[in-house]
């Protein structure tokens, strides 16, 4: 379990009483139910028909039993593990969730304990966690910006405590950092040492009159950060002293949002014990428009060596940047370009420019193209088109994708997709590919012709059971070879009981992809060789209690069902493809309030969600590096009542 500073307790602590209890009962106009004259009753699945609890507050309790492997686990020794989620809403004391795993013969596991939107004293709301966290930010920083700010997960707690009628934000957490293992039971690598996070936001001439919630950003917002990091180390084991360092670093953020233009500032300084003296950054952005036309610009200067607390950055670059996007309901069009400069002389001036378009055809039919180049620390270039169209086979897909470098060798591939058509519940892509990839000498990769192929498909065997495959295989004239196969199965037993299972084998190593963009964070996916894992999952599920209040609705109102997909877009395409993969482990917000993570298939769900629009969003900060969201991560979705909404967020790799 958690070891807490007890300083660090004592910060979340702090003196606010809860607010008076608030009367729960129901509105006297609450949603009833109409009757339709002459029109029959549904008929249910006896899946769906059971007793259910109306009294007391809403709860919702979920165990599962885990059987499976470690994916690199040499020996492929079976494990178990336990693991439970917990969720209460009250009406003082916010929305209370629990969510633990133990695996008995390791003797580890995880608690965390989360307690959101509690209302306090002087209209705050406060949101605090114990166990595994994220680390905490002020909002402006957040933002989508030129330059990217790493953050770490912890074992410790954190609190954030907020007044958004007056605009203001509190920051805190502390704890040991490490990583998330996955199945069978959810385990924390740690790594040495300890880091503390404080930060605060206050946005200027906030009115709470006019803006209750706090949901405008208008005006000036000014916000501050400072991390600590004291003995930590990139490594879990250290091998020498000078691999455990004393870190810290702040940031000063200052944003002004207007009709048609939005400007933000970041300034940083850090310093580490590993290197002499302090190194310090920043970086302007300003976005301006208005319709179908937006822009872009900014400047950026990183001193060689800046890192943040520890965390690595990117830096020796100094440079300004233009960029422009154009979006109407047939045409859509991207430019941008950075000029560049190393402050150590490492590399001559020089720039980075990508362009991107894409016109919808006809309401099935659409073409696309784009094209990057980089002249800085070495020249690269890559370029690809696209097209698809409907037809009789349902939706097929053409792409041309070409790279080429110093040292890095020259590629091509052409492809082919298919979305094939079927029944209703069933999907079915398929994916072929061929092309040549050059010989590389900066890795000793030879030249050599490549051929691959993917098949990804789910059937439902009845309405409560289904299957779901992806294959794929990627195969070099040299030798070379990749192949991947992700089988799952799922059956609804009863209302409350189910099971699912799933087996993933693969084999053989990819050929390295290199990244275009010289501000790309750096990669924290490895290009890992073989590994096979399985599990297998017994779940109970319960839940209680007045189910009159959705997810970001009043008493009363009637609510809906989001569920949707995290995927790698690894051809940029915006529609996942039979062979690109979810995203394990990623939080996905439902209105800046509400979290939930990904399982290992990339997929998420909010069950209990209120009518209207809604808007779901994917952070940069909990996805693996360098893969970054679309669009600032956010799908406005409209959920209607008793009615599921299925929806898919790609996330794309740095160019």
């Amino acid at each position: 379990m958690c070891r807490l500073h007890p300083v660090a307790l004592a910060i979340l602590l702090v003196g606010w009483a809860p607010v008076k209890a608030q009367d729960t009962a129901q509105p006297a106009g609450g949603y009833v139910d109409q009757v339709i004259e002459g029109l029959e009753p549904e008929v249910l699945d006896d899946a769906q028909t059971y007793d259910y609890d109306k009294s007391g507050w809403s709860r919702f309790m979920k165990l599962e039993t885990r059987l499976g492997t470690q994916p690199f686990d040499d020996q492929r020794s079976a494990r178990l593990g336990y693991s439970a989620y917990g969720v209460l809403e009250t009406p003082n004391h916010g929305t209370l969730s629990l969510d633990g795993n133990y695996a008995p013969e390791d003797g580890e596991g995880t608690l965390t304990l989360r307690q959101t939107q509690m209302p306090i004293s002087g209209g705050w709301l406060a949101n605090h966690s114990l166990g595994y966290v994220d680390t905490p930010a002020p909002g402006i920083t957040r933002l989508p910006s030129r330059v990217f700010v790493p953050t770490s997960i912890l074992e410790g707690l954190s609190g954030e405590w907020e007044q958004p009628a007056r605009g203001w934000q509190f920051q805190a957490a502390t704890g040991e950092p490490g990583r998330l293992e996955i199945l069978p039971a959810t385990g924390f690598q740690r790594l040495p040492g300890r880091r503390t996070v404080l930060g605060a936001q206050w946005r200027l001439g906030a009115d709470a009159a006019a803006d209750p919630l706090g949901l405008s950003l208008k005006g000036w917002t000014v916000a501050a950060q400072h991390e600590n990091a004291s003995g930590v180390s990139n490594f879990e084991t250290p091998r020498a002293p000078e691999d455990v360092v004393d870190a810290d670093a702040s940031m000063l953020a200052l944003r002004f949002e207007a009709d048609r233009y939005r400007l933000k500032a970041h300034a940083v300084n850090s310093n580490n014990s590993a290197l002499d003296g302090g190194r310090s950054g920043y970086w302007l952005d300003g976005e301006w428009g208005e319709g179908p036309r937006q822009y872009g610009a900014g400047v950026y200067r990183l001193e060689p060596g800046l890192n943040w607390a520890n965390l690595p950055m990117v830096n020796d670059v100094s440079g300004a940047y233009l960029r422009a996007s154009w979006r109407t309901r047939q045409w859509s069009a991207d430019t941008s370009i950075d000029w560049l400069r190393s402050i150590s002389g490492r590399s001559n001036d020089g720039f980075y420019s990508t362009t991107g378009a894409r016109w919808r055809l006809g309401r099935d039919s659409s073409f696309g193209a784009g094209f990057s180049i980089r002249r800085f620390d070495g020249n690269a270039w890559s370029g690809f088109s696209d097209l698809r169209w409907g037809n009789d086979w349902g939706t097929s897909g053409l792409r041309l994708d070409l790279e080429g470098g110093v040292n890095r060798g020259s590629a091509q591939q052409i492809s082919y997709d298919q979305e094939w058509p079927v029944p209703q519940g069933w999907s079915l892509n398929t994916s072929l590919g061929l092309g040549r990839a050059g010989a590389r000498a900066s890795t000793g990769q030879p030249a050599e012709d490549l051929w691959s192929a993917a098949l990804s498909v789910s059937a439902p065997l009845s309405s409560r059971a289904g299957l779901r495959g992806n294959f794929s295989t990627e195969n070099g004239s040299t030798g070379q070879r990749r192949n991947s196969v992700n089988l799952g199965a799922n059956w609804r037993i009863d209302p409350r009981w189910s099971l699912e299972g799933s087996y993933v084998r693969t084999t053989g190593r990819s050929r390295t992809r290199f990244t275009l963009d010289p501000l790309a964070p750096p990669e924290t996916l490895e290009n890992t060789s073989a590994y096979r894992s399985f599990f297998v999952v017994l779940r109970y599920e319960w839940q209680a209690g007045s189910r009159s209040v959705p997810l970001g609705g009043n008493a009363a109102d009637g609510g809906g069902r989001i569920a949707g997909t995290v995927f790698f877009d690894d051809n940029r395409s915006g529609t996942q493809e039979a062979s690109e993969a979810g995203v394990p482990n990623v939080t996905v917000f439902l209105d800046n309030r509400y979290a939930v993570r990904t399982d290992n298939q990339g997929r998420f769900e909010f069950p209990f969600v209120a009518t209207g629009a809604r808007t779901v969003t994917v952070r940069n900060e909990t996805l693996p590096l360098p893969w970054s969201v679309v669009d600032e991560g956010q799908v406005r979705v409209d959920v209607r009542l008793r009615d599921s909404t299925s929806i898919s967020l790609p996330v794309q790799r740095s160019e």
